[in-house]
C-alpha cells in the first residue's frame, strides 16, 4: 500500500529584505549569486523568472525583496519532492480531491530591544545570570513587554484575501504592540506585508528599513555602540510560516482541509548590495555543516567508522539515537572524493571576488588571481592525480609475484625483528637470516596450495580470490586448506622458536617506544607494531596479515601510489596549509610554532572572526566550516574528481560564472539556493542572523527550524474547518486573537522558537553594525587577548612588541571601495572610490547610516568587463543616489 503524500513548505528558511520604497518590490534570489526576480504588483514573476533591471523605484528608493514560499509534495513518484500546483489532485485525512486554495499563516516579531546585549560569543552556550539586558533601566515586566514589536499573526489565501499587513492597524482583532510614535529619526509602523500570487504562492515582504529612538532631549537621537543602543527600535523581524491546503473532496462533495507537515521560517534582513557575489562562508555552508555533524545528514561523508560502504540512516528527530551516534567513533570518510567544479572551485572562487570591493586587496598584488599567472588558476587546480598504466601494471604484477613467493612476508619480517631487538628482545635481529628463509619458503608453499595462479588473471582479481578463499575456509576449512594451514602453522612455530632462541638476556637499558598518536583522523587502520608486543604475537600477527591478504593489499596500494603522477600535489597542499584550521581562530600566522606547516604567511581566510573586539570569548579571525575544510583536505591529498574530465557532467561549466543558470529542481535545492545568499560568518553579530543559526538545539531537522506550536498553528484546526462547526465563511482571521500568552521575553529551545527569536540577538539598530563592519584593527600580539593595557603597568616592552592588523569583515556584504561610473574631461570612465562616501565608521556615521542606507549603490557585474579569469573592473556600482 502506497504511503500517503507529505506536503512541505519550501524554502524551509526564506529571506526577505528591507526597502524604503512604499510599493516597489521584487522577489529575493532563489539561487546562489543571482539577481532578484522581477515581478508585478501581485508578486507574479516576470516570464522566465527574469531578473530586475533596477533595484530602486523611480524616486531612488530601494525596492523590498519578498521571500517566496510554495508547497512541495513528496510521494513515491517524487521522493525528493515537486512543486504542488492549484487544481492538482491531492489527498489527506482519508479524503481525495482537488487543490482549490492554499491558506497561509505568518507571524513576525522583533524582540531586539527586550533581549540581552550582544557581546561576542557570550550566550552561545547560555547566558550567565548577570548578563545585562538592553534597555536595563526599564525593569517592570509589563513595560519590558512593550519593547517587543508584535503586530500579531496574519492570514492570506488565493481566493478571498490575497493581501495582509503587519502594521499597527493591520490586525484589529489582535492586541498589537508597536513602539511609540514620534521616534527619531524614523517611526516604525509596520514589519511588512503578505501577498499571494496567481499560483497561490506566498510572498512575505519585510519592513521599510526604519529605525528610531524614543529618547529625547539634547544630543538625541544618538548611537553609542555598534550593537546595543538603548531606546532604539528597528524593523528587522522573523517568524514562522504555516500553510493549509484546501481540497474539494470528491468522496464527500465538500471542502476539506490538510495542514502541511511543519512550518517554514522567514528572516527579514537588510539589502544585499552585491547580490552576485557570495560571502566566504554562506548561511548554506553553516547549516549544511551543522546538519552533517549534528543530524547525521550525510553519513556517507561523516559517520561512524566502518559504515561508509553502507551509510547509516538516523531519524533527525530521534534525539537519543543522534546522541548515541555522536558519542560513537564518528569521523570524516577518508575515501570520500568531492567533485572539483561542484564542491571545491566554488570555495576557492570566492576569494578573488573580494578584490573588487577593497583597495587593500588590490594593493596586495591580487593574491587570489585566477589567471594562469595567479595562484588560483582552476585549470591547474582541477587536475587530479593520474596513474601511469604501464608502470602500474608492472608494479601490480610485481606485488603479486612477491606475495606468491613469500617475499612480502620476508620484507615485513626484518623491520619487526629489528624493533624487537631495540626494545624488549635484544638479539632478535640476529635471527633474521635464520628465520626468514624457511618462513618465506613456507609462505610460497601455502600460496601455491590454496590459491594457485590462473592464466590471464589480473592482480586485482588474484587479490579478491585470495581474500574469498581465506573467508570461505576460516570457519570450516576444506581438507586441502586445512592441511596447507597446518603446514603453515608449523613453519610459523619454528620461526618463533628460532627468534626466541636468538634472544639474549637483557644486559643494558632498552629503548622504550611509545605508540604514535595524533589528533588527525587515521587514513587507515593503525597496524604499526606495538613496542610492547611479545615475540610470538609479532610473528603470528605478520603470519595472519599474510594469510588474510593484508600484506598483499598494502603492496598493491604501494604499487598504485608509486605509479601515480601528481605534479599539483605540493601546490594544492600549499594552499590547504595556508587555511586556518579548527583551534587556530586566534592565530594570525603560525611563525615559529613547533607545529608550523606554513611559510610564515598569514593564515586564510584573512577576515575578522566572531569576536576580535573584547577579551571575552576571543575569536579573532574567520575560519572555514569543518565541511569546507574536509572537502579541501581531500582535494589537497588528491582524493577528488574532475567531473568534467571524467565525463560525469557536460563540458559546459563556466569557471568564471560558477553559479550561472543554477536552478533548483527539488525542495532541498531551493532551501540551499536561498540560504547561499546569506552571510555565514563572521557572527559579530552578523548579517541576516547571528551564531544562533549553528546551534543544533533550534533545529527540528536539517534546514527546518524548530517552532513553538503556539505561534504557528492555525487557531481554527483543520478538523474544525472540516466540520464547518462555526458556519460557512468563518476562517482563521476570525480567531487570530485567541492566544493564551504574550510573546516570551526569554527562549525555550526545547519547545521551539517564537516569532522574533532568530533576529533578537542581532545588532540594534541594524545600520550601526552594518556601517562599522567594514574593517577591524585586530591586535595580533597575543592569541588570548584582543585588548592590551601596557600603559597601566608601565610595560614598555609590550608596547614595542604590540602588533595590529587591519582586517576586512564582509567585503561582499558591506563593500569598502567599488568601481563607480564617472565622466572625466568629457569621457566616461570608472573610478575606484569609497562605496559609502560621507559615512564614517564611527558612532556619528552609524547615526547617519540610519537615514542614508537607501542612497547607497548596488554593485553588479560590469557588462563591459572582459570574460575570463580575474578581469579588470569586473563589478561596478549602479543607482548610487548619495551624491
Amino acid at each position: 500500500m502506497a504511503s500517503p503524500p507529505v506536503y512541505r513548505i519550501h524554502p524551509a528558511i526564506g529571506i526577505a529584505r528591507l526597502g524604503d520604497s512604499p510599493d516597489g518590490f521584487c522577489i529575493t534570489p532563489e539561487g546562489p549569486a543571482q539577481l532578484p526576480i522581477d515581478c508585478d504588483a501581485m508578486g507574479n514573476p516576470a516570464k522566465g523568472n527574469k531578473p530586475v533591471k533596477t533595484f530602486k523605484d523611480s524616486k531612488g528608493r530601494i525596492k523590498r525583496q519578498a521571500a517566496r514560499f510554495q508547497i512541495y509534495v513528496y510521494d513515491e513518484e517524487h521522493p525528493d519532492g515537486r512543486p504542488l500546483k492549484l487544481n492538482e489532485a491531492i489527498e489527506g485525512g482519508g479524503n481525495q480531491g482537488t487543490l482549490v486554495d492554499i491558506q497561509w499563516r505568518v507571524q513576525l516579531a522583533n524582540k531586539k530591544a527586550a533581549w540581552y546585549t550582544f557581546d561576542g560569543l557570550r550566550g552561545e552556550v547560555g547566558y550567565p545570570s548577570d548578563a545585562p539586558l538592553r534597555n536595563p533601566t526599564i525593569t517592570d515586566p509589563q513595560e519590558r513587554q512593550k519593547l517587543i514589536i508584535d503586530p500579531g499573526p496574519q492570514t492570506v489565501d488565493h481566493k478571498t484575501r490575497r493581501k495582509a499587513s503587519f502594521s499597527r492597524t493591520g490586525n484589529p482583532a489582535y492586541a498589537a504592540n508597536f513602539p511609540p510614535t514620534g521616534m527619531q529619526p524614523r517611526d516604525i509602523d509596520t514589519l511588512g506585508d503578505l501577498i499571494t500570487d496567481d499560483d497561490g504562492r506566498l510572498l512575505v515582504l519585510a519592513g521599510h528599513g526604519n529605525s528610531g529612538s524614543f529618547a529625547s532631549g539634547f544630543g538625541h537621537p544618538r548611537i553609542d555602540t555598534y550593537a546595543n543602543s538603548d531606546s532604539w527600535f528597528d524593523d528587522i523581524s522573523d517568524g514562522p510560516v504555516m500553510a493549509r491546503l484546501v481540497m474539494q473532496a470528491e468522496n464527500v462533495g465538500q471542502l476539506r482541509y490538510i495542514d502541511v507537515e511543519y512550518p517554514a521560517w522567514v528572516l527579514a534582513g537588510y539589502p544585499r548590495y552585491a547580490p552576485e557575489v557570495l560571502d566566504m562562508i554562506t548561511l548554506e555552508d553553516v547549516v549544511e555543516d551543522m546538519s552533517i555533524r549534528e543530524f547525521a545528514y550525510r553519513t556517507d561523508m561523516y559517520g561512524t567508522a566502518g559504515t561508509f560502504a553502507a551509510p547509516q540512516k538516523i531519524d533527525p528527530e530521534d534525539t537519543p539515537a543522534l546522541l548515541h551516534w555522536k558519542a560513537g567513533p564518528v569521523q570524516w570518510n577518508p575515501d570520500y572524493r568531492p567533485w572539483f567544479w561542484r564542491d571545491i572551485w566554488p570555495i576557492l572562487f570566492r576569494a578573488d571576488e573580494f578584490s573588487y570591493f577593497a583597495s587593500i586587496l588590490q594593493l596586495s598584488n591580487f593574491p587570489h588571481n585566477q589567471s594562469s599567472r595567479g595562484t588560483f588558476d582552476p585549470y591547474r587546480l582541477c587536475i587530479p592525480p593520474k596513474m601511469a598504466p604501464r608502470t602500474l601494471a608492472r608494479k601490480l604484477a610485481a606485488a603479486v609475484d612477491a606475495h606468491r613467493s613469500g617475499k612480502l612476508l620476508e620484507t615485513a619480517l626484518e623491520p619487526s625483528l629489528m624493533q624487537l631487538d631495540a626494545t624488549q628482545a635484544p638479539g632478535a635481529a640476529d635471527a633474521i637470516d635464520i628465520a626468514s628463509g624457511p618462513l618465506k619458503a613456507a609462505a610460497a608453499a601455502f600460496a601455491a596450495a590454496v590459491c594457485p595462479p590462473i592464466d590471464g588473471e589480473t592482480p586485482e582479481a588474484f587479490a579478491a580470490r585470495w581474500r574469498l578463499i581465506q573467508a570461505e575456509n576460516e570457519a570450516a576449512p576444506s581438507p586441502d586448506y586445512a592441511a596447507a594451514h597446518a603446514a603453515w602453522g608449523e613453519a610459523v612455530d619454528a620461526a618463533i622458536a628460532v627468534v626466541a632462541e636468538a634472544v639474549s638476556p637483557k644486559l643494558k637499558p632498552l629503548l622504550k617506544l611509545a605508540r604514535g598518536s595524533s589528533r588527525q583522523e587515521p587514513d587507515a587502520p593503525d597496524r604499526t607494531q606495538n613496542p610492547d608486543e611479545p615475540i610470538e604475537s609479532v610473528l603470528r600477527r605478520l603470519a595472519f596479515d599474510y594469510r588474510a591478504g593484508i600484506l598483499l593489499d598494502q603492496a598493491l596500494g604501494t604499487a598504485r601510489a608509486e605509479a601515480t603522477t601528481d605534479p599539483g600535489r605540493s601546490y594544492r597542499q600549499y594552499l590547504f596549509d595556508l587555511l586556518r584550521k579548527p583551534g587556530e581562530e586566534n592565530s594570525f600566522r603560525l611563525g615559529s610554532n613547533p607545529a608550523t606547516r606554513t611559510y610564515h604567511l598569514p593564515l586564510m581566510p584573512l577576515l575578522a572572526g566572531d569576536n576580535p573586539i573584547t577579551n571575552k570569548t576571543v575569536s579573532k579571525f574567520l575560519r572555514l566550516t569543518d565541511t569546507q575544510l574536509f572537502m579541501l583536505r581531500q582535494w589537497a591529498k588528491g582524493l577528488f574528481i574532475d567531473e568534467v574530465g571524467a565525463g560525469f557532467v557536460p563540458d559546459t561549466i563556466d569557471p568564471w560564472q560558477p553559479y550561472k543558470d543554477w536552478t533548483a529542481t527539488t525542495g532541498r535545492e531551493l532551501d540551499r539556493g536561498v540560504l547561499s545568499n546569506g552571510l555565514g560568518g563572521a557572527f559579530c553579530p552578523g548579517g541576516e542572523v547571528t551564531w544562533i543559526i549553528r546551534n543544533p538545539a533550534i533545529w527540528r531537522a536539517p534546514y527546518r527550524i524548530k517552532a513553538d506550536p503556539e505561534w504557528y498553528q492555525f487557531q481554527l484546526t483543520a478538523a474544525q474547518q472540516n466540520a464547518n462547526r462555526w458556519g460557512a465563511g468563518v476562517g482563521e482571521e476570525g480567531y487570530v486573537s485567541y492566544i493564551n500568552d504574550p510573546l516570551s521575553q526569554g527562549s525555550d529551545f526545547t519547545i521551539g522558537l517564537q516569532p522574533g527569536d532568530m533576529t533578537k540577538l542581532s545588532g540594534l539598530p541594524w545600520q550601526a553594525d552594518f556601517n562599522e563592519c567594514s574593517t577591524q584593527m585586530i591586535d595580533v600580539t597575543y592569541e588570548e587577548w584582543n585588548q592590551l593595557s601596557p600603559d597601566s603597568v608601565g610595560d614598555s616592552l609590550m608596547t614595542q612588541e604590540q602588533r595590529v592588523w587591519e582586517t576586512l569583515w564582509w567585503p561582499a556584504h558591506r563593500p569598502m571601495q567599488v568601481y563607480v561610473p564617472a565622466v572625466v574631461d568629457g569621457k566616461p570612465t570608472l573610478q575606484f572610490r569609497a562605496w559609502a562616501r560621507g559615512i564614517p565608521q564611527t558612532s556619528a556615521g552609524d547615526l547617519k547610516m540610519v537615514t542614508e542606507w537607501s542612497k547607497l549603490g548596488f554593485v553588479v557585474r560590469n557588462p563591459q568587463a572582459a570574460t575570463g579569469p580575474s578581469p579588470d573592473q569586473k563589478y561596478i556600482s549602479v543607482e548610487d543616489s548619495g551624491d
